[in-house]
């Protein structure tokens, strides 16, 4: 199964097709590329827990609110801002010589333009949001949307070439400057405008040290008969992560808007650590899958069973951390961040669950898109928005926060999921069937890990302690319940990669 965006120009056919030599270096590039991402947003996640455990402790929770809802913003501009075209460059048959100056024009172009725009109507958008007080992090803000232009060939390219080593090396520098930034401002008093400088130092660091890790940059051009093959690619992708966006920040507009700054710190809280399987495992599936499912198709192997081992992978990282997040949400909000965050815990349990979802739909539309039918994601995200707006409402009203929390998992369960699996199987063939069974290891070591660890923690009177042994019990049986799944997925000796073709399955 091949596929290809009409009008873009393509590389030559890989000479070793769906060979077990090709497909093995495949699996090799991808396996170096997971862990280099994984390793780097582990580290990442951990040091940016670590940070925010210290600034917790200095702002407050209207502070961080102020903050999140300023991020709203940023957040849908940012899906738009260099409307989608960049992602072809990480598309393996592509010849990005030819496309890559018409897509800098793009890029930096509407970056550019929805930036100042952003800074301008700071203030409305502030008032709309239910807090006047968020206009100054949303300039603050227009920074990184007007940097995400210049930075994204670089980052495609290094996406393109499975060259996370050098994403890592651009995170992690940029994180000490990023989180200097942070400390020293939220200790000046100013905890909503710290977060948003913060934001801008570590974009800015990051995108440099890309720009310098690429074999070559690309200067801005324009060539006619690639812009409407490229809006054709860039313009469904761009609405659909307009979409996914405002399906992952509306619930901060129904907080702000009906309860205020406080509750919006506090859900900020509880959905930041829901999503840390998300973001871990999040950045690797963005990283890789686009690239190594691309190339699956151009040579012609076995899309089910890549796609079946994919899933096996998020699952095994992503369900136990969302069962233990639920099964210790408030124990662990309290030993990490404080007693003053102890509200976050009730909606943190709900919420657990939805990082799991989540993050299976982040492998899915990486996958649609690597099949060039990005219609199909602002299909799945339209669907979505309309039943989640009403949803909300009715989730404030009847539970507050904790309804918010059900309301969002229920629409990304029975809607957001469903709409997924059927526009997979229509794209790549893949049956239930597979997908479930990859599954079912994972899902039910995490459950008898959590409950087990829940039992015999019952006694335990001290969070810290609660959360410390409750997570020792919990990972031993859970690495009891999965060991040769997880033994399967550590580097093997070379010679010995399994191919990605018909009948193999990593």
């Amino acid at each position: 199964m091949t596929t290809h965006t009409p009008g873009l120009p393509v590389m030559a056919a890989s000479t070793t097709g769906g060979s077990a030599e090709g497909s093995g270096a495949l699996v090799t590039d991808v396996r170096r590329g997971a862990l280099w991402t994984g390793a780097s947003t582990m580290l990442l996640r951990i040091s940016n827990i670590a940070l925010m455990a210290v600034v917790a402790r200095i702002v407050a929770p209207d502070e961080l609110g102020v903050f999140a809802l300023a991020v709203t913003v940023q957040a849908v501009l940012v899906s738009m801002a260099e409307l989608g075209v960049a992602s072809v460059i990480a598309r393996t048959e592509i010849d990005i010589d030819k496309i890559a100056p018409t897509v800098v024009t793009i890029s930096v172009t509407t970056s550019l333009v929805l930036g100042s725009l952003m800074a301008l109507g700071a203030e409305p958008l502030a008032v709309f949001l239910g807090s006047p007080d968020a206009a100054g992090p949303i300039r603050i803000m227009a920074l990184c949307v007007a940097m995400i232009g210049p930075f994204a060939v670089p980052g495609a390219q290094l996406q393109r070439d499975f060259r996370q080593d050098l994403l890592f090396r651009a995170n992690i520098l940029a994180f000490l400057p990023s989180a200097a930034v942070l400390v020293l401002l939220a200790l000046g008093g100013d905890g909503a405008s710290a977060f948003a400088w913060s934001r801008v130092a570590g974009q800015l660091v990051a995108g440099v040290i890309m720009v310098l890790s690429i074999k070559r940059n690309y200067l801005p051009g324009f060539e006619p008969a690639f812009l409407r093959p490229l809006l054709r690619f860039g313009l469904p992708l761009a609405a659909a992560n307009i979409l996914s966006q405002v399906l992952l920040n509306v619930d901060y507009v129904f907080v702000g808007r009906m309860m205020g700054e406080a509750d919006v710190g506090l859900y900020m809280l509880a959905f930041n650590v829901c999503m840390w399987s998300g973001a871990v495992i999040g950045a690797m599936l963005n990283g890789i899958v686009l690239p190594a499912f691309s190339t699956v198709l151009r040579d012609g192997g076995d899309t089910s069973a890549a796609i079946a081992a994919g899933l096996r992978t998020v699952a095994l990282v992503a369900c136990p951390l969302a069962a233990f997040t639920c099964a210790f949400a408030t124990p662990l909000i309290t030993t990490i961040y404080g007693g003053q965050w102890a509200a976050a815990g009730p909606v943190l349990a709900v919420l657990s669950f939805y990082g799991v979802v989540s993050v299976i739909g982040v492998l899915f539309a990486n996958i649609i898109i690597a099949t060039g039918r990005t219609g199909v994601l602002f299909l799945v995200q339209a669907i979505a928005l309309a039943f989640l707006v009403p949803a909300l409402a009715a989730g404030i009203h009847l539970g507050g926060l904790v309804g918010i929390g059900v309301a969002h998992l229920a629409v990304i369960s029975l809607v957001t999921l469903p709409v997924y699996l059927t526009a997979l199987h229509r794209s790549t063939g893949v049956r239930l069937g597979q997908l479930a069974r990859a599954m079912v290891r994972p899902v039910l070591a995490a459950t008898a890990a959590a409950l087990l660890a829940l039992l015999l923690t019952a006694p335990i009177g001290t969070d810290i302690l609660k959360v410390a042994v409750g997570g020792c019990i919990g990972a031993a049986v859970y690495f009891l319940g999965t060991r040769s799944h997880i033994m399967a997925l550590l580097p093997r000796r070379a010679g010995r990669e399994p191919a990605l073709q018909a009948g193999g399955t990593p």
